[in-house]
């Protein structure tokens, strides 16, 4: 994560309940000048007192708010992904009360955040397009503490997510026939059937230290236990998984056989299968780790 705190200056917004005490105001300073009456005077000074204060304490309500966002680490274009808002307050005697953050268009609430605390939330975003994607900052609102004026400001947060192409799993469709026939798809040596099995003992050529991503079922916890860290096992995958020849997919409609591949490698990383992506010639091997599909992915998601 990575705090960030507010640059901007305060912005007011007219509430409908503000609105309406405005009109009130209004009302009451027309009688005092006219009826000349102390009390008259009184009332109105009163609630434009009031009003003043509102919008002090408004804006004192979001000094202090620190935040932090945390993208996850696969982000599929026109598909919703989750982004955890995490509000820290950063002052030691007052609350943050009716706190509204909006990133993109969607919103979270925080009704309350004690001196101190901090509060965390789930955000539901989508990004258009596959590549990538710029978000510039996150917007802080409240209405309080009277609900008569809406204070917000803008945090800058700038970040640059990659989106990937967003995944079909096709079931039977996949075997792409209006893209490459029986004959292409063996030739390019393109397995589209799905499997969830490890590969055989046979294939297993050593073990290596575990990688961020990797299945628990890779985990050979023999090794790991010898050795006191996580170790990851190895495999030939010459004689196995699937390899997803990209420009075969890519020919026709280019971002149908890009979806195509996104699902299939997507679908990998939760099964635990080996899987290849030729690009271009240019082979990224066969693997079961999630960083090697990562990073094929965006290979996807960049893709001319």
């Amino acid at each position: 994560m990575r705090p960030m705190k507010r640059k901007n200056s305060v912005r007011f917004a007219v509430h409908r309940s503000g609105k309406i005490y405005i009109l009130i105001a209004i009302v009451l300073g027309i009688l005092a000048l006219n009826g000349g009456n102390n009390f008259h005077y009184l009332a109105a000074a009163s609630v434009l007192g009031y009003m003043a204060a509102s919008g002090e304490a408004g804006k004192l309500n979001i000094k202090g708010a620190a935040l932090a966002l945390s993208f996850p680490d696969e982000i599929y274009a026109d598909t919703p992904f989750a982004v955890k808002i995490e509000i820290r307050n950063s002052k030691r005697f007052s609350s943050i009360s009716l706190l509204d953050v909006t990133l993109c268009g969607a919103s979270a609430f925080f009704p309350l955040i004690l001196p101190g605390g901090k509060k965390t939330a789930m955000l539901e975003l989508i990004v258009p397009s596959r590549g990538m994607n710029e978000i510039e900052g996150v917007t802080l609102s409240s209405v309080y503490p009277f609900c008569l004026f809406t204070c917000s400001t803008f945090v800058p947060y700038p970040a640059m997510l990659t989106a990937f192409p967003k995944p079909v799993i096709a079931g039977d469709v996949i075997r792409l026939a209006s893209l490459m026939d029986e004959d292409e798809m063996e030739n390019q040596a393109i397995s589209l059937k799905g499997r969830s099995e490890l590969l055989a003992d046979s294939d297993l050529v050593g073990v290596r230290p575990y990688a961020e991503g990797d299945p628990m079922k890779l985990i050979h916890w023999k090794s790991s236990a010898r050795t006191g860290t996580l170790k990851s096992r190895l495999y030939d995958s010459s004689g196995g998984g699937k390899i997803i020849d990209l420009d075969k997919l890519a020919e026709g409609d280019r971002e149908r056989g890009l979806s195509y591949a996104s699902g299939e490698i997507m679908e990998s990383i939760r099964t635990g299968e080996a899987i290849g992506l030729l690009d271009r010639g240019k082979l990224h091997a066969v693997s079961m780790a999630k960083p090697d599909k990562l990073s094929m992915l965006t290979a996807l998601a960049f893709y001319e």
